[in-house]
């Protein structure tokens, strides 16, 4: 069962670096030969238990006496259940096919109970939920798996040469690399070409990380769309059917300590590409001309002005007195966007509303500069050269200087960050509690009687806190009611909102089960939160559309009258 979390190099290769695998696609729940068993729910008396909660139970002795380790590869079949409830959501018995996967790229429950195995041994697993996908998403909460190891995959052997040799050619960025094989004729791929390759990988120590050698097909890929700067640049050298060895140096590729994502190899690393085959794919027609682009928008015309930087601008309405946004102020602005050949790049009309920000915040280098130039209610039109517009590109993002009409609404000083509560380590004696374990005390009572649904719309203020005092998140400092349905938010808050009514202000001590569950890159541990309820929005149903023509009778055609024969 693939970690989905740990996607790291933009989904684009499968199985690289270990964590980035891709999952099967999930069975659809088959007949009683995949009927969840009857200890589905929990772990018997007899099942052995880890240090983590990882409890398993031998269904059949294996026939080998080795162990995985967590770099290795394995060969199994297996079959999930949610616990809750028994439904079966994945099976490679199903597909008919043994599924193989690098262990250290896998839930922490897999990794921890296949190094517990040896080839030929069957097992049932109940793995917790922190060791599972967590409690969000579809395949959430605690997990039962029946896996079978069938056999254990060694690791191909490091490169003797772990630094580059005397004789490794080197380009300007750091990157060393030495042909093994020659490739054939002149040409190399293009930075936007699609390539197709055979891939092996270590750490700079020589510990294994990938290779796309146990796929069933060699890995294709867009060589501008990957994230490690070593892979685009060196593929660019090698020739179709070209075998290389590359020595990648830490800013070519996740980082240092400190640096890289988590879960990404850190320091310099070693790669074995051959090259099979690439081709450049056409460029898709550009988007059509917005029909309220301006004349001038490819390039601003005689009589602007241009700041230091390159910006160009012109006034189209004047603002009101004196005042400028200075940093830690929260704008307000009304902006339209297009690109040099006056395609649009979106609008603040088709948000909704004018954009929240602050000038430290602002998603654009080129906006900061140009509003804390402006006065309230003033609008100009800009030109900003591509090196002021966005700071780091997402794949989709409009290339080249841009346009845009921006209007600063308004401005104020930033509100003042909420203080943590003097109660926040734990629920005070007169907090109420809920079966689940949710705690709250109301701080202000509410104006309204009607409570929301977990399926309705709220709007609301609130501000989150760590139990050490840190605030985290909070809707107070965007001055602006968050709105979001109460079925696609954290448990606790989908119980907690549903308990008040309109104009209620309650704090809530949230349990980690009921949070975040202690996923990478979120508040850890109990949660607190304090949540004003502004308004309920109820989903509206569609209306009944009434037929506005009687139906039509459709009569058969009468069979055709045989002629007696003359």
């Amino acid at each position: 069962m693939i970690n989905r979390k740990s996607r790291l190099i933009s989904g684009l290769l499968s199985g690289a670096l270990g964590f980035t695998a891709i999952a099967q696609d999930p069975a659809a729940p088959a007949g009683d030969q995949f009927k969840a068993p009857a200890n589905v729910a929990a772990a018997p008396a007899e099942a052995a238990k880890t240090e983590s909660g990882l409890a398993s139970l031998v269904l059949k002795k294996g026939t080998g006496t080795e162990k995985p380790s967590a770099t290795d590869t394995v060969k199994v079949h297996y079959t999930g259940w949610q616990a809750s409830d028994g439904t079966m959501f994945d099976s490679s018995l199903q597909r008919g096919q043994p599924a193989e996967f690098a262990l250290n790229g896998v839930i922490k429950g897999w990794t921890e109970g296949l190094q517990l195995m040896v080839v030929g041994e069957k097992r049932r697993f109940w793995i917790p939920s922190d060791l599972a996908y967590g409690d969000q998403g579809r395949v959430a909460g605690n997990l039962t798996f029946d896996v079978e190891l069938l056999e254990i995959v060694k690791p191909p052997a490091a490169p003797k040469e772990l630094t580059a040799p005397a004789d490794a050619l080197i380009t300007e960025s750091g990157l060393k690399s030495k042909i093994l094989k020659a490739g054939e004729g002149e040409m190399t791929p293009g930075p936007e070409d699609v390539v197709t390759t055979q891939f092996t990988g270590w750490k700079a120590d020589g510990e294994f990380l990938t290779t796309s050698t146990r796929n069933p097909q060699p890995s294709q890929f867009k060589l501008n769309e990957l994230n490690i700067k070593g892979w685009t640049e060196g593929l660019q050298l090698m020739k179709k059917g070209e075998k290389r060895r590359f020595w990648i140096p830490a800013n070519l590729a996740f980082g240092k300590e400190g640096e890289a994502p988590a879960g990404a190899p850190v320091g310099d690393l070693i790669f074995d590409f051959e090259l099979i085959d690439f081709r450049s794919v056409p460029k898709p027609p550009p988007p059509p001309k917005d029909p309220s682009a301006p004349k001038d928008v490819a390039a601003a015309p005689e009589g602007s002005t241009k700041t230091e930087s390159g910006i160009a601008y012109t006034i189209i309405k004047s603002g009101e007195g004196d005042a400028s946004p200075t940093v830690g102020d929260l704008l307000k602005v009304n902006f339209k966007g297009w690109d040099t050949n006056g395609a649009s790049i979106g609008s603040s009309e088709t948000m909704g509303g004018p954009m929240a920000l602050s000038l430290d915040q602002s998603p654009i280098k080129g906006w900061a500069e140009i509003l804390k130039m402006m006065k309230k209610g003033e609008s100009r039109r800009v030109w900003i050269p591509e090196n002021l517009t966005f700071e780091t590109k997402g794949r989709g993002a409009p290339e080249g200087a841009l346009t845009f009409d921006l209007e600063l609404v308004e401005f104020k000083p930033k509100p003042i960050a909420p203080k943590a509560p003097v109660d926040v380590a734990a629920p005070p004696a007169d907090a109420t509690k809920t079966a689940s374990g949710l705690a709250s005390k109301v701080l202000k009572a509410g104006t309204g009687k009607r409570k929301p649904t977990a399926t309705d719309t709220v709007k609301v203020h609130y501000a989150g806190w760590t139990t050490d005092g840190k605030l985290f998140d909070n809707s107070i400092e965007r001055d602006e009611q968050a709105q979001f349905p109460l079925n696609q938010v954290i448990k606790g808050w989908t119980e907690g909102v549903q308990l008040m009514v309109e104009g209620e202000k309650r704090r809530f001590w949230i349990p980690v089960e009921l949070a975040y569950n202690n996923q990478p890159g979120k508040p850890a541990g109990m949660l607190v939160f304090d949540i004003e309820l502004f308004t309920i929005v109820t989903p509206v149903a569609p209306k009944k559309i009434e037929a506005v023509t009687p139906p039509i009778e459709v009569k058969p055609a009468k069979p055709k009258e045989d002629k007696p024969a003359e």
